[in-house]
Parts: structure tokens; C-alpha cells; sequence
């Protein structure tokens, strides 16, 4: 059984003790995690590509990224989530960042290669934010929300996540950072479960909408 708080230091959400979760960002050390964004987004273009070529997801990423990996299927396109997972001083960090591309976006090469530009910036403007979060927790210029769990049933412990994401109506970017003290492996980030999660081998038609 888990008991969530939120903790969003947004106008509209309930304001949490910020030296809290100031203090639960120092606990993992002085790195800017921020930075592992743009990896993450790079390899997530990565498997838009291939998907591209081959015409379905393999159910891995590509050899070169050193990161874990999902695709989903909505009505609006194709989703990559990748996300790594890193041990930290009384616990462990999760880093993970979701990109979204239309079918048709997938299916051209001009077209994927402006998506993949467009993800590309986006994750670098996410990056800065994070960064800024975990230093002074400030968000800047983006949205941010976290809710921190308190694990009370098979194991004890806690664990924070917090979403930053640009409130600009453009294309789905969103970060997640995580921290939790729980012996546990880290369960994957929540944009899995919104939507079709897609078995390895899955075959893709980008010709049609789902």
C-alpha cells in the first residue's frame, strides 16, 4: 500500500514544503541528472527511426544506447519512452523522457527528420528545467508536478516522481524523475500505462490510424 502526496509548486496545485524535496535532490548527490535528458530523447529518435525503416519495434533500443525502452500506439501517433535507472546514496534514480511523432511523422523522412529535430529541443529546453529543479528547485519556465509515495506494505520506504513538461501546446514531451529509498526495482514510467504498449516484433502500419 503506497500514500501519495502531491507536491506541486505550481499556482494551481498544492504547494509542498519545498525544502523537502530540495533536500531529497541533494541526498543523490551533486550530478546534474538533467543531463541524461538529451541522451535519452536521442535514443528515443533513435527508435523512431527504425521503426521508420523497418516498419515495426523490435522491442529493444539500438545497440549504442545504453537505456531501456517502450513504444506505445495512440490515436494521436506513436510514443517512445526510454528511461534509465541508476543507484544513488540511500536508494536509486530514474530518469525518463516520452516523445511522441503522428504516423505520419513516422513514415516520411523529411517529416521524421523535422520531428526528430523538434524532440531534439525540446528535450534540451526539459533539460535546463531539470537541472534547475534539481539545484534549487525552480522549474523555470517549464510545468512541473511531483508526488511523493510512502511504500508501507511489503516493504518500507518512499518514492518521489516528479513530471516536468512545457505547457506550450506543442508536440508531447515530458520528463520524469524519480527517486525512491525502496530496495525494489524501480517500476517502468508512468506514460507506459496511457496507452497501447506494443509487444517486440509488433508490426506497425503508419499508412493507418489505429
Amino acid at each position: 500500500m503506497s500514500f501519495m502526496c502531491p507536491t506541486d509548486g505550481g499556482e494551481d496545485g498544492i504547494r509542498y514544503p519545498v525544502l523537502l524535496l530540495i533536500t531529497l535532490f541533494q541526498l543523490v548527490g551533486s550530478r546534474a541528472y538533467g543531463q541524461d535528458v538529451s541522451r535519452l530523447a536521442d535514443c528515443g529518435t533513435k527508435i523512431f527511426k527504425d521503426i521508420n525503416r523497418t516498419g515495426k519495434w523490435s522491442g529493444k533500443p539500438p545497440s549504442s544506447c545504453a537505456v531501456k525502452a517502450s513504444v506505445e500506439k495512440r490515436p494521436s501517433g506513436i510514443f517512445v519512452t526510454t528511461w534509465s535507472v541508476e543507484e544513488a546514496e540511500g536508494g536509486w534514480i530514474r530518469t525518463a523522457f516520452t516523445g511522441a511523432m503522428s504516423y505520419g511523422e513516422v513514415a516520411g523522412k523529411k517529416a521524421l527528420a523535422r520531428a526528430g529535430k523538434d524532440i531534439a529541443v525540446r528535450a534540451r529546453h526539459l533539460e535546463r528545467c531539470l537541472n534547475s529543479i534539481t539545484k534549487v528547485n525552480d522549474p523555470l519556465d517549464c510545468r512541473d508536478n511531483a508526488i511523493k509515495s510512502y511504500v508501507v506494505d511489503e516493504e518500507s520506504g518512499t518514492e518521489t516522481k516528479r513530471l516536468v513538461w512545457l505547457d506550450d501546446e506543442g508536440r508531447h514531451t515530458v520528463v520524469e524523475y524519480a527517486f525512491g529509498t525502496t530496495s525494489s526495482t524501480p517500476a517502468p514510467p508512468v506514460d507506459l500505462f496511457s496507452g497501447q504498449q506494443l509487444p517486440p516484433g509488433t508490426i506497425i502500419n503508419l499508412r493507418i490510424r489505429p
